[in-house]
């Protein structure tokens, strides 16, 4: 039983300083930059460290992955903002077709029941344009940021790809096993 606590005990400090040392030189994404010991890289040392990640250079994928993820974001942002515009304007434009219609058929009451009815067509017909550029613009809007979100989260994943290669390499490995050993049955702990 001794043994056994004795194992358990050395598993555990052993883990234990295993995971001290596994955060040490780790690095992490923070943006389209890199972190390592939460200091931001200078562009020089961002790509001296993606120069060599397990002997391949993923400087021209990280770059490829930071453009993508900015042109993401900026059709995200723009086309929420067009989609936003484009409803304000369709409302007007609907605003203006019904107060237009409203208008149109009292003012035109003056000339009799036929009046009326051109009125309130001719005034219906002023919001007409606004409502068509409305629309327009919402879906290009919604259209632009459908594009945008998933161009953010792919270049994203891309990028956490790559920390994770680095962070992963850089890992001493430990594993712990339990079969046969030198002194019979019992657990192995290998760095």
């Amino acid at each position: 039983m001794k043994k056994l606590a004795v194992t358990l005990i050395f598993i555990f400090i052993s883990l234990g300083a295993w995971a001290q040392y596994a955060g040490n030189g780790t690095i992490r994404r923070a943006g389209t930059h890199i972190e390592m010991e939460g200091e931001h890289l200078s562009p020089d040392a961002q790509a001296a460290l993606l120069a060599n990640i397990g002997g391949k250079d993923y400087n021209a994928a990280w770059e490829h992955a930071r453009k993508g993820r900015r042109t993401g974001t900026g059709l995200a942002i723009g086309g929420g903002a067009t989609f936003l515009v484009g409803g304000a304007v369709g409302m007007l434009g609907l605003t203006t077709s019904v107060l237009g219609a409203a208008v149109g058929g009292t003012v035109g009451s003056i000339g009799g029941q036929e009046g009326a009815q051109n009125g309130a067509e001719e005034g219906a017909k002023a919001g007409s344009p606004m409502i068509t550029a409305g629309l327009i613009a919402a879906g290009l809007g919604l259209v632009a940021t459908g594009i945008g979100i998933p161009m953010i989260v792919s270049n994203t994943r891309m990028m956490n790809g790559i920390v994770n290669t680095y962070n992963n390499g850089n890992r001493p490995s430990a594993r712990v096993s339990f079969g046969a050993t030198d002194n019979g049955i019992g657990l192995a702990l290998r760095f």
